[in-house]
């Protein structure tokens, strides 16, 4: 009976290993891509059924290949987890927070106009820029710009909206860098 227990519990062990491996960003710990695109859709049809917002994030680390470059592939590593710690901690309890690819992320927000979006944006952005990351070359410090887009206001279409929120971060990142737009 304890052989056939300890069975079951190995196996229901396994199988939530199996779905958070499938599910999140082996690096980051955040959820990955394939789950940010489920995740929105169901957001972007609650908010389209109940006349909601939603407002969507697009981030990605400022020169970034530069902390790879000089620092080598390890550190570039430990600034990923951070600034994934950093965007974990900040965002609210009801955002999604994912990583997109390479060093950007993204973050679903129901029910939040862009006014609101902004705030938490601007929120996010301040504390990776505080953040100092030790390195064997000494203090890292990076900056993070950011994206915006709004569901309805901007569009009703998911691709639309990422792409807005693209355009946005490429227009904050042309312009300084360090900027929510």
């Amino acid at each position: 009976l304890a052989m056939q227990v300890a069975q079951s519990i190995l196996r229901a062990n396994l199988f939530e290993q199996t779905e958070r491996m499938a599910t999140t960003d082996g690096l980051t710990g955040l959820l990955n891509h394939r789950t940010f695109q489920a995740r929105f859709d169901e957001a972007l049809a609650l908010a389209a059924r109940y006349e909601k917002r939603v407002s969507f994030i697009l981030t990605d680390i400022d020169h970034f290949k530069s902390v790879n470059d000089t620092y080598g592939h390890p550190v570039g590593d430990l600034v990923l987890k951070g600034v994934a710690r950093i965007l974990k901690r900040t965002a609210r309890d009801t955002d999604v927070v994912a990583r997109y690819g390479g060093e950007e992320f993204c973050i679903i927000m129901p029910e939040t106009d862009a006014a609101g979006a902004k705030v938490i944006a601007e929120r996010i952005r301040n504390e990776v820029q505080a953040a100092v990351f030790d390195t064997e070359q000494g203090p890292l410090k990076v900056t993070m710009s950011l994206g915006i887009s709004t569901y309805p206001d901007v569009s009703r279409e998911k691709q639309a909206l990422i792409d807005k929120a693209d355009q946005c971060l490429y227009f904050a990142k042309h312009n300084g860098r360090n900027r929510s737009v």
